[in-house]
């Protein structure tokens, strides 16, 4: 083999080296001690003041890691008049400079190509094989280790015996060739008296992702050819879309509501203890981490989402099984409504419209209708999109009262219509939100003797109605 072959030092581990090996390992057991005091002076907040001591250790760190900065700083190297080689490197050509007594075992054309910086991987190399001598100054001269190189995974792997014990500096090296092969994306093994480095081949990740979107992209064809029978059946039938009729669904009556306003009385204490814990965690984030912090901002969302959960569930379990007809005002109760989701309409950025007379009456059960009319409102607020609005419609009759409710969301096919509102299907695959709003308010229109109608007006929104009997 010709060519200029770079000089490499038969040297152990240089001063640089061993500087800037025990400079991270300083810099890992400051951080370790910093995180141990912090838990220790900072106990949570039901806790006592932290002790006296505190702010001397921490300016004791401080100074620490500034020493650590300036070790590593003094031990940098000097910039070269000509910058390193960086970029795809074949450590089998390099493994022949770097060693040329050496016998090397290697496969042809398995790829043992890597991405760095050719001085750093020589020198991983150039120690890797002086691990097999036991004379470091015959290391890279006249000793013939034997040395295999081959393609393992997305790994190249470069394997060498180990030789005896006999450098002060060994276990040194040993040390500093493995903060070295992580430091390049992989790592040092021992196994059954060998040393191997690992080190990612070039390309394996962009391998990874090909075959990743290959199976991405059969499991779309499977499903697309899925959906293709799906329709061809449907037309084949004769039945166009258009005309499908939609299933009648049936009213499930008062049992049904009893047995969801008994199951949110059993749940909803634990729901108010997980929210108001779920708030302090919160809270507590904010403070410690600021409000632009992700956890922060996640802890704010998921205490949100329980107290809504929380007060639907208190309101359906305050609603009472047995109530007398009376008759009430629809209007105000659905200000009323209105009114107490004001906060939440604003939180998701919808507006509302009321589209009403002056006064409706009619004779019903009034905490039942009440509660329809609120999860109807909730179903509607956390399907429409933001900066979109919904419409709450009453249309009174000499013998019915209609209540409709328009949202901006997705629109459901017929065929799937009684499914979602029985829940015996997800809503949230159909792009409707999830939750128990549309659930209780279907079994609060039969406690009512109506039925919950779930379609879609002419301007292809989606709204759910009722016909109530005013007396």
């Amino acid at each position: 083999m010709h060519g200029i072959i770079a000089p490499v030092s038969n040297e152990r581990l240089t001063r640089h080296e061993i500087s800037w090996l025990l400079a991270q390992e300083a810099r890992g057991a400051a951080k370790a001690l910093r995180e141990g005091v912090t838990r220790l002076t900072n106990p949570p907040p039901t806790g006592g003041e932290p002790p006296a001591s505190a702010p001397s250790v921490h300016t004791t760190l401080d100074a620490l890691d500034g020493a650590i900065g300036m070790l590593s700083a003094l031990q940098a190297e000097p910039a070269s008049k000509q910058p390193p080689r960086r970029g795809r490197i074949d450590l089998a050509a390099l493994l022949c400079d770097v060693a040329p007594n050496a016998r090397i075992q290697m496969a042809p054309g398995e790829g043992t190509e890597v991405l760095g910086d050719e001085g750093e991987l020589r020198r991983i190399l150039h120690m890797l094989v002086n691990q097999t001598h036991a004379n470091p100054s015959g290391a890279g001269a006249t000793a013939s280790p034997e040395i295999e190189i081959r393609r393992d995974g997305d790994f190249v792997k470069i394997s060498v015996d180990l030789g005896p014990d006999s450098s002060a500096t060994a276990e040194l090296e040993r040390r500093w060739l493995s903060r070295m092969a992580v430091q390049h994306g992989g790592k040092l093994e021992f196994k059954g008296g060998r040393q191997a480095v690992f080190l990612p081949a070039d390309g394996a990740s962009d391998q990874r992702e090909v075959v990743e979107l290959r199976k991405e992209l059969e499991q779309a064809q499977q499903l697309g050819e899925a959906y293709a029978r799906e329709l061809a059946a449907v037309f084949s039938s004769g039945i166009a879309l258009s005309e499908a009729r939609e299933p009648a669904p049936t009213p499930p009556g008062a049992e049904r509501l009893a047995a969801l306003i008994a199951l949110a009385a059993r749940l909803e204490p634990s729901l108010k203890d997980w929210a108001e814990s779920s708030r302090e965690d919160a809270a507590l984030a904010t403070s410690e981490l600021g409000h632009q912090a992700p956890l922060a901002q996640r802890l704010q969302r998921r205490a949100a989402a329980i107290s809504d959960l929380q007060r639907e569930l208190g309101a359906l379990g305050r609603c009472p099984t047995e109530e007398q007809r009376t008759t009430v005002s629809a209007v105000a109760v659905v200000n009323e409504v209105l009114d107490a989701l004001a906060a939440r309409c604003a939180r998701e950025d919808v507006e509302m419209e009321l589209d009403a007379p002056d006064e409706c009456t009619l004779k019903t059960h009034p905490q039942a209708f009440k509660l329809m009319m609120r999860s109807l409102v909730e179903h509607a607020v956390l399907a429409t999109p933001r900066a979109r609005s919904i419409r709450i419609i009453l249309r009174p009759t000499p013998t019915h009262v209609g209540v409709q409710v328009i949202d901006a969301g997705p629109t459901v096919p017929i065929t799937a219509r009684r499914e979602l509102l029985e829940q015996t299907k997800d809503p949230t695959h159909l792009g409707r939100p999830g939750g128990i709003s549309l659930l209780v308010a279907h079994a609060a229109a039969g406690r009512l003797g109506t039925t919950l109608v779930l379609g879609e007006t002419e301007g292809a929104d989606t709204q759910t109605r009722v016909e109530l009997l005013r007396q």
